[in-house]
């Protein structure tokens, strides 16, 4: 597994510490997650988005196994510097953009976009509902999204946990108090007030994600 925590140039400080772990302990899932995304979707040639990209790990994923252009999107300019490099890296660049963007006001035509995923971002959101609404509405007719959080399995679930806690004692609970608690009930709410049509999958194998639909006659 190429590393680029392993060289001192790149690997300066808690800065990068975000990558570091993308790549040495949550590895594994990314590709999983791509499978599921996937299997739910049947997504597999046009626009991809990737917000809260990070180092780009799972939107690469996705790429590596379907025809996508790749358009990463992250608030932080340390991630999107990581995640060109991958992208070199990985024989994908000439299908990527980057670009620095909130996910509250992005700068996407209507409708640009065939599939949108994210990872471990929307808990750090500002305004869920504003953030989903703007994805809604960049999201292309028959698009579909993959937003939420999930380790694959529960294998992997249980051998990230033990590692993370090696690193960071307290994990998961530190981050759960620094992020929003969103209740299903809340999600499913806000979604069928905004006549947004969606479903959200929920489980102890893959986490949860909210996968909303834009049928073809929806603006």
């Amino acid at each position: 597994m190429q590393n680029l925590a392993d060289d001192p140039k790149v690997w300066t400080g808690s800065d990068y510490e975000f990558d570091f772990i993308a790549q040495n302990v949550f590895y594994p899932i990314y590709d999983v997650i791509a499978g599921d995304i996937l299997k739910r979707t049947q997504s597999m040639q046009g626009r991809l988005i990737d917000i809260g990209c990070g180092g780009g790990h799972l939107g690469m994923a996705l790429m590596e196994k379907t025809g996508h252009q790749g358009y990463f999107v992250d608030i932080n300019e340390t991630a999107l510097k990581i995640a060109r490099k991958r992208a070199g890296e990985r024989g994908l660049a000439g299908r990527c953009f980057f670009s620095r963007q909130d996910v509250h006001a992005m700068d996407f035509p209507d409708g640009f976009a065939d599939l949108i995923v994210s990872r471990g971002s929307y808990h750090f959101w500002q305004d869920l509902e504003k953030a989903l609404l703007e994805i809604y509405r960049i999201l292309a007719p028959r698009g579909r999204t993959y937003i939420g959080g999930g380790m694959g399995n529960s294998e992997l679930e249980a051998a990230i946990r033990e590692k993370m806690q090696g690193l960071q004692p307290g994990w998961p609970e530190n981050i759960r108090r620094r992020t929003q608690s969103i209740p299903t009930a809340k999600l499913e709410n806000m979604l069928t007030r905004q006549g947004i049509s969606h479903e959200i999958v929920e489980n102890p194998e893959q986490g949860r994600w909210i996968i909303l639909a834009k049928e073809p006659d929806h603006p």
